[in-house]
């Protein structure tokens, strides 16, 4: 008996390519998110009115009925323990998701890196409107961009020592995100720089300290008027969303697939896009106000320009 071995051919080979799987959006981040963005353009919408276009519609006390009235709640609203509650908890809600979202980044290195170029050229663009308009206090130098690529480039570095010195990386990660909660809190309420703190470290430490102490080195009406958002506090809120994810979303689903719908989509939309949303939205408010200006109530003058 002899045997023969079989060699294949290439025509009786066949290979099948896989799609690849598709990246399934967890809806309820991104209406969150989208809801937060609706909220901070309301906000930058009543503060406009409150500083800029009510006082010049309506003179300084803004007299009057009508649109003065409510340009009056505005400047009430604007300085209110009310916006300083619900800002807060709007912080804590956007922050906290683009923490969770962080954790589910194949490359957060690459994010941290492309969202501070974004940053550095958003700084860049509000000197530009500043020279443009002529209005002093509109550059950022360390606004909400600049603290989202420094905490997601933080975080990019606990999961590179997590991955490499710990067996349990998501333990580990959860663990280094606690650690940083409770060392930016400690150092929010018992530590205040001293008046010789050199003032490169304004990003990381508050304009106004948890006692309303303003900063002992640095004025933030000096080092970033338009924007300023610290690394201490608000990243324990982010590094809050980076501890909790493993525990809401061990396995990336929604925790309310039965509510997702058409319903949602608009403000599905702002969350998903929420950087360019970010970035636009104070000139398409300024202009819109300032359209209704020189159009209705002070024909002729922008307020602005």
């Amino acid at each position: 008996m002899t045997s023969e071995t079989f060699t294949p051919s290439l025509q009786d080979v066949k290979v099948t390519l896989a799609p690849k799987a598709p990246r399934n959006r967890i809806w309820e981040i991104d209406f969150l998110r989208g809801a937060c963005v609706v909220l901070m353009i309301l906000d930058h919408l009543v503060m406009m009115i409150a500083q800029f276009f009510g006082p010049a519609w309506f003179g300084v006390d803004m007299a009057g009925d009508g649109g003065a009235a409510f340009c009056r709640w505005c400047a009430w609203f604007h300085e209110s323990e009310v916006r300083t509650a619900v800002r807060t908890a709007v912080l804590f809600v956007f922050f906290s998701i683009s923490g969770i979202s962080c954790t589910f980044s194949r490359s957060n290195v690459k994010r941290g890196i492309v969202l501070a170029a974004v940053a550095m050229l958003y700084t860049g663009l509000s000197y530009g409107a500043e020279n443009v308009l002529g209005i002093s206090g509109m550059h950022v130098n360390f606004g909400v961009l600049h603290f989202y690529a420094a905490c997601i480039l933080f975080y990019a570095l606990i999961e590179i020592i997590c991955r490499r010195f710990f067996r349990d990386g998501t333990l580990a990660k959860c663990i280094a995100s606690v650690a940083v909660i409770v060392l930016v809190v400690c150092l929010y309420y018992l530590y205040t720089p001293p008046a010789d703190t050199p003032e490169w470290l304004a990003p990381l430490f508050p304009y106004e300290d948890a006692y309303g102490n303003p900063s002992l080195f640095y004025d933030r009406g000096e080092f970033s008027p338009g924007d300023i958002c610290n690394l201490i506090p608000w990243s324990a809120f982010f590094f809050t969303g980076t501890a909790i994810a493993p525990l809401l979303y061990p396995r990336r689903y929604s925790l309310l697939p039965f509510m997702d719908g058409k319903w949602n989509k608009p403000v599905n939309f702002i969350g998903k896009y929420a950087i360019f949303f970010y970035m636009l939205h104070v000139i398409v408010v300024a202009a819109l106000l300032m359209l209704i200006s020189y159009l209705f109530v002070t024909p002729g003058d922008w307020v602005l320009m």
